[in-house]
């Protein structure tokens, strides 16, 4: 095999050489500029109060109002506490078909600041209670109406379990716009459009997507869930980090959930929802019934069957092998258990309060070498006579007239909805919820007609959020992450970083896809094989073989020289004068026996 080419290795390591320089010179420039003035400044305050630790841990970012989107619905973040009473609706009501105890809306909200926050003064609504009901909302500034083709509707915010979830729901509601709306009054019998949002108890983890749709016949509302998103949710849960949850309803009815800005379920209203939006044409009629003679047995017992007149019913299954004979050497007086000869009566044993003392049993030891103790019965076997229950056999039956099923009947509620993304508008928002885990973290609840505003929004809020809670956790960086940083502000170190890798494969692919060598240079190969190891040449006749056969010679004479430390006189004339003798096309036979002789050592010449 050949090596790899001396300029291929000194290209890599220089490659890799540049890419460790630089990478040290990054670290050097995320080290404080005057890092030895603080370590050496006795009398700062602040070095006293870290107790010189070196490795604290980098200021948290300050939050920044972002730019709320023209024409937003409802667009809510929090700068201070005061903004819960003054933005938000806490509920007074109770809830139906309850005990008392559990009927109040008595959890307890707050807008602070949380104490996972990786941003300072990123204020924030905490549901602060646990197994409680929780119940708060506020009005839209403006309804909304799902009136116009084109027109999305788009409805974004982040959720935080800060200890995680257990059991308990962390989705919206998005209530029906009505007069009648009273939010002091809002409880789970509270009309609502939509409902979306995540939700987990147990192992039973959910991305919820219903909507509320109103059969314009019959006047009856039902709930249509969205089907369940194929990624696995289970880490948004329990991972405490902030995650971003968006819905996307068009006027084609095609809806879009997002998490963290990634796709995790999409489809149609008219396909994808359950129960479908629109009813089934025909339905079974509830007033059909099953006549009473109406057979479903497909087989029944043949009614002219007769059991056998030397069918035994009696005979058990198994008996008793009247062949067996008990094993030689069975013990039969010896018990399997014996007392424990080590045994001792604790001294504080008291006969008339703890009764007759008796020490424990353990295995007889005559038991273990022996192939049986105890009574020995013989083992049972199948009996020939055995033949159970008799029963007639099954035949078809003639009476037979298949499954019953009721008739089919128009559906007197069907109807063809083809625009389902018409909903009843929306007038508030609002979180109505009951949560074994406290801490559960709300913030940056948007409304918007248009994704690309909600997308600009997430720039400013959650984005920067993300990016701050992972750098304050470096434990939980990735190493993506960790190149990413690198890299941030040399970017030309990705091109170096593809050279390093994709180069060596590029090479590697050429060098094993190369064509096999030279005649020349495989001729000269098996030529210095042969030499090596004596192997025979065949007769071949060929000029080629001639001049093998001639090349081992000259290498059998050479090595006799080297015996006597110089080559002998005559020698290169001769070897001269072989060259020029080498034999033509067709003196084959003259080849061949050269090629013969030349396989055994020359005598030495005097």
């Amino acid at each position: 095999q050949t090596a790899m080419p001396h300029s291929m290795k000194l290209l890599l390591l220089a490659l890799l050489l540049l890419l460790a320089t630089e990478w040290a010179a990054g670290a050097e420039d995320a080290s404080p500029p005057d890092a030895e003035a603080d370590v050496s400044d006795e009398d700062d305050p602040a070095d006293d109060k870290a107790g010189g630790d070196a490795t604290a841990p980098p200021a948290k970012p300050v939050f920044t109002p972002p730019k709320v989107p023209a024409g937003s619905y409802y667009a809510q973040f929090f700068t201070a506490p005061s903004n819960l009473a003054e933005q938000l609706v806490l509920s007074k009501s109770k809830k139906e078909g309850v005990d008392s105890d559990l009927s109040k809306y008595d959890g307890f909200w707050s807008v602070e600041v949380p104490e996972s926050s990786a941003i300072d003064a990123d204020f924030a609504l905490v549901l602060k209670s646990k197994a409680k009901h929780h119940a708060v909302s506020a009005k839209l500034a403006k309804p909304f109406a799902f009136d116009q083709p084109g027109k999305q509707f788009v409805m974004q915010y982040e959720v935080k379990f800060q200890n995680g979830m257990d059991c308990g729901g962390a989705y919206v509601k998005l209530l029906t716009d009505g007069p009648g709306m009273d939010l002091k009054e809002f409880n789970d019998k509270t009309p609502y459009t939509i409902m979306f949002g995540p939700d987990k108890c147990g192992m039973d983890h959910k991305l919820h997507f219903i909507l509320r749709h109103k059969n314009p016949k019959s006047g009856k509302i039902e709930e249509k869930h969205a089907k369940k998103p194929k990624a696995d949710l289970d880490s948004y849960f329990n991972d405490k980090r902030t995650h971003l949850y968006t819905l996307v309803l068009n006027s084609d009815n095609s809806f879009e959930v997002y998490v963290d800005r990634s796709l995790v379920n999409s489809g149609s209203l008219l396909e994808d929802m359950q129960p479908p939006v629109n009813p089934p044409k025909e339905i079974d009629d509830p007033n059909d019934k099953k006549p009473a003679d109406w057979d479903e047995r497909e087989k029944i017992p043949d009614p002219k069957a007769v059991k056998p007149d030397d069918w035994d019913e009696t005979q058990p299954e198994f008996i008793e092998d009247a062949e067996a004979v008990m094993p030689q050497g069975w013990l039969v007086d010896e018990p399997l258990t014996v007392p424990d000869p080590k045994a001792e009566k604790p001294k504080d044993w008291d006969e008339d309060m703890d009764g007759s003392w008796e020490p424990a049993q353990v295995d007889n030891p005559k038991c273990k070498e022996a192939p049986g103790c105890g009574p020995w019965t013989r083992p049972k076997v199948k009996n020939p006579k055995y033949k159970g229950k008799w029963s007639a056999p099954m035949i078809d039956n003639p009476a037979y007239k298949g499954i019953w099923k009721p008739r089919v009947i128009p559906n007197p509620d069907y109807f063809e909805d083809k625009e389902p993304w018409r909903f009843a508008p929306i007038g508030a928002i609002g979180f109505e919820l009951w949560s074994m885990n406290d801490g559960v973290v709300f913030d940056n609840l948007l409304i918007v007609d248009r994704k690309s505003l909600a997308d600009d929004f997430a720039e400013q809020t959650w984005t920067v959020k993300r990016e701050a809670e992972r750098l304050a956790d470096p434990g939980a960086q990735s190493v993506v992450d960790a190149v990413r940083d690198a890299t941030k502000d040399r970017p030309w170190i990705w091109a170096v970083l593809l050279m390093v890798i994709a180069l060596p494969a590029v090479l590697l692919i050429v060098y094993c896809c190369r064509g096999s060598p030279a005649p020349a240079a495989s001729q000269a190969s098996q030529a210095a094989r042969r030499k090596k190891t004596d192997e025979a040449t065949p007769d071949s006749g060929a000029p080629a073989a001639a001049a093998e056969s001639k090349a081992n010679l000259e290498s059998d004479e050479d090595e006799d020289g080297d015996e006597n430390g110089e080559p002998q006189d005559g020698e290169e004339a001769e070897d001269d004068e072989g060259e020029e003798a080498a034999p033509a096309k067709g003196d084959s036979a003259k080849a061949g026996n050269e090629s013969g002789s030349a396989r055994k050592r020359a005598p030495r010449k005097e």
